[in-house]
């Protein structure tokens, strides 16, 4: 990779701040004094600086479950190729004329870096700083090279790794077919719970409305607005309801106790999906990266419910 390849990846990992920070000046430039617009560029902003990077750590977590699957039958090939006599070095070479899907670009570099004179044993570690990401070829370039240093069969030293990875990702396959109803049902709560919040819009403001009529003539309210107290108040319990207050400048989600609620059921469907999404990634793959795609499908699927229902007076 020569500089230039270098300098753009390192622009393009400085691009999404950089427009991130553009977002906010122009918000604020642009809409002094509307504390909604000024919001919904803060909110697309924090979008648009934290988005990229969670979609190259699940890519690239997904990345390192491909080349971890292909890596016993590199292994093996690997020791076939040193059964004929020849060693490590010479054998790497010969493999890498072979398509691993993406551990071949990997496989690649590390025969390029040992036609550079760079010492295999330094070649497979940096290999590995390469897939730190993942501790199972960790812990197998640790093995390979220990029995490299220490003379031993490491033709046989392979053959034993690549079954026991084989093994272990049977067992991993095996168990996520097993977790996939469990996230089947993660799913189905999360919808069950938007269920129970339009409910309760659709029953609970109205009575704060009847309520509202019921204090005009005296009588006595069973539910309010928590965040009538807070008006005007600098107490640090009532950043909570300014936060309500943002959201349903930014969403037009309505004034009064209907803003309250509104926004506290749509930022509790937003975070119920985000955190629902992480613990299905947990349990599905045993690992939350994997939840990234759950997080993402859950909360802007109950965003988007949530807000087709308040924009079109369904609640």
């Amino acid at each position: 990779m020569d500089m230039k390849d270098i300098k753009t990846k390192i622009d393009l990992k400085k691009l999404p701040p950089i427009i991130a920070a553009i977002l906010v000046f122009i918000g604020i430039v642009a809409f002094w004094g509307n504390i909604g617009m000024i919001g919904n560029f803060l909110l697309l902003a924090i979008l648009v600086g934290v988005i990229p990077y969670i979609l190259i750590s699940y890519f690239e977590y997904q990345s390192i479950k491909v080349i971890e699957d292909q890596l016993p039958v590199f292994l093996l090939d690997l020791a076939e190729t040193q059964k004929a006599g020849m060693g490590l070095p010479d054998a790497l070479k010969i493999v890498s004329k072979t398509d691993y899907g993406k551990l071949s670009d990997e496989i690649k570099k590390m025969n390029d870096q040992l036609s550079w004179g760079t010492p295999l044993q330094q070649v497979l570690d940096m290999f590995a700083r390469r897939m730190r990401r993942s501790g199972t070829i960790s812990r197998v370039i640790r093995i390979i090279n220990e029995a490299y240093m220490s003379g031993g069969d490491i033709v046989r030293t392979m053959e034993a790794i690549a079954g026991d990875i084989s093994t272990i990702k049977d067992t991993e396959k095996e168990r996520e077919s097993m977790m996939l109803q469990h996230v089947m049902v993660m799913y189905a709560i999360y919808f069950i719970f938007i269920g129970i919040i339009i409910g309760l819009s659709k029953t609970l403001i109205p009575m704060l409305d009847m309520n509202s009529e019921a204090a005009a003539m005296g009588g006595i309210l069973s539910f309010q607005d928590p965040c009538i107290a807070c008006i005007g108040s600098s107490n640090i319990y009532c950043i909570s309801c300014s936060v309500y207050a943002l959201t349903c400048q930014m969403f037009n989600l309505g004034g009064g106790s209907a803003c309250y609620y509104n926004s506290l059921f749509l930022l509790m469907v937003v975070m119920q999906g985000i955190f629902a999404g992480l613990v299905a990634g947990q349990i599905g793959e045993n690992s939350v990266i994997a939840g990234i795609k759950h997080s993402m499908i859950m909360a802007f699927s109950g965003f988007g419910i949530l807000m087709i229902l308040f924009q079109t007076g369904l609640i």
